[in-house]
């Protein structure tokens, strides 16, 4: 079948493959019609009186060309909504504070945990009530006062007697040190004499030392 104009009637004399390449045709060519002149207006020049010369002829639409283009605007118009004004986003979301752990934002909750009992603190402020009233003339202030008080006399003989005892235990552990290094060079001097001096020559290096000082 030879391509020709379509007419008002062509869809009851073509069959319905005829009608389909027919429509196919006619939107690729608005498509092409509309990107050649959206492309050669965004190329022109601002001047006034040099568009009638820079702009191009452009095709006039066929009549099938027209209806498919009204019925795409249809389409779009019935689909696509256009929002003027912003929509306002709510920033709260009553679901946080509901308890219980969320791995998302919008997701259910999950863990809970149970509250756990703070100690508050005191409301009101605690009365202090006032001591009894103490008097330093009688008895049983004296007699506190003497279990807690302490001469200083006694102070000083029981730091006296401390310090003795200490010096004492100090003496005592130098003469205990001494009376062991003194059996220990006996104790050489006898093996020296039995053994003679080589028979550990460090041990006479060391009592030669101390013989010569």
């Amino acid at each position: 079948m030879a391509e020709g104009e379509p007419t008002d009637g062509y869809c009851s004399s073509s069959g319905e493959e005829d009608g389909d390449a027919a429509w196919r045709a006619a939107i690729r060519s608005i498509v092409q019609t509309t990107t050649y002149v959206s492309s050669t207006t965004k190329r022109g020049h601002p001047n006034d009186d040099d568009d009638a010369y820079s702009k191009p002829k452009t095709q006039q639409l066929k009549h099938s060309q027209l209806k498919a283009q009204k019925l795409l605007n249809e389409i779009l118009e019935n689909t696509i909504e256009i929002v003027r004004k912003p929509i306002p986003v709510v920033d709260e979301d009553p679901k946080i504070n509901e308890c219980g752990i969320r791995l998302f934002k919008h997701a259910q909750p999950g863990i809970g945990f149970d509250h756990v009992d703070e100690p508050q603190p005191p409301r009101k402020r605690p009365r202090i009530r006032p001591g009894e009233d103490i008097d330093e003339k009688s008895k049983k202030f004296r007699k506190r006062i003497r279990s807690v008080a302490v001469n200083g006399i006694d102070v000083v003989a029981a730091a006296h007697d401390s310090c003795k005892k200490s010096l004492a235990r100090l003496e005592a552990k130098d003469a205990a040190a001494k009376a062991k290094a003194k059996r220990e060079e006996e104790r050489v001097e006898n093996l020296k004499k039995i053994r003679g001096e080589r028979w550990l020559p460090s041990m006479a290096k060391e009592m030669q030392v101390k013989i010569q000082r």
